[in-house]
């Protein structure tokens, strides 16, 4: 997936302030966790976290620096699982829906419109698309880069799949979706039957991946900013599985097309 993916400026704000309160002031420019706080996690978000999320960090601290990835021991703990109550399984069905169309969109390149509006049709999808993707679905000829950007989309789709039980595990960091494995999960699905019967795993598994790949992200972006490369986690996959998880947890109460996926 070497292809060209849009940055998503809060990524940066948070690398910004955290990298600076483990005293690496000197690498990365300074700012006060209160001036991004509301727009960016920090640790102001959860002044005296549980145990349960000290312990979800240090479990997922060790994992990563296991595969012999960089750590930031310091990075905040995510929300609190018992004050933020994740998307319920309809939502999760609905927003899978609507990506997984416009993901098989970005991946034809707009070539095959008929297939699109069968499955939108097939899929009574139109009321599942956020504002951006209904512009994009409607769009005889996007930009190229929004064709991209949707197909890899596939790895929020992966994610969604993951959270409603209809795959056992997410793939590798380091491992693009088995596209037409998850397609195939997906396709064969009863619109009705798939949300109203839809059911997610448990909260705690949700916040434990949450956690992990928000770990993750900030290990890929401090291996790019120092020019390092391993085929152990792929930036592109993590930052959309990131979203997706944000997405599902309710960071920050955002809307899709304002997922931010900050570290």
């Amino acid at each position: 997936m070497a292809i060209k993916i849009k940055t998503i400026w809060a990524y940066a704000i948070g690398a910004i302030s955290l990298t600076a309160c483990s005293g690496e002031g000197e690498k990365y420019p300074t700012v006060n966790e209160v001036d991004v706080q509301g727009t960016a996690r920090t640790s102001l978000d959860s002044p005296e976290p549980s145990q349960v999320q000290l312990d979800r960090r240090k479990k997922n601290t060790q994992r990563i620096k296991s595969m012999g990835l960089p750590v930031l021991e310091s990075l905040p703990v995510i929300e609190d699982e018992k004050v933020i109550k994740p998307r319920d399984a309809q939502q999760v069905a609905k927003r899978s829906i609507a990506t997984v169309i416009c993901a098989v969109k970005g991946e034809t390149l707009g070539k095959d419109e008929a297939l699109v509006k069968d499955l939108v049709k097939r899929y009574q999808a139109n009321k599942f698309f956020s504002p951006e993707e209904k512009l994009f679905i409607g769009n005889k000829s996007p930009e190229q880069q929004e064709y991209i950007d949707h197909a890899w989309q596939y790895e929020c789709q992966h994610v969604y799949l993951w959270a409603l039980g209809h795959i056992e595990k997410l793939n590798p960091p380091g491992t693009i979706c088995d596209v037409s494995n998850d397609v195939e999960a997906f396709q064969d699905q009863d619109v009705t039957n798939y949300i109203n019967k839809a059911k997610l795993r448990s909260t705690t598994e949700i916040f434990d991946m949450a956690d992990y790949y928000y770990r993750l992200h900030w290990a890929a972006i401090e291996l790019r900013i120092n020019n390092k490369e391993t085929t152990k986690i792929d930036e592109g996959i993590i930052r959309e599985r990131h979203r997706a998880l944000n997405w599902l947890i309710r960071y920050l109460d955002q809307d899709w097309d304002e997922v931010t996926t900050d570290t």
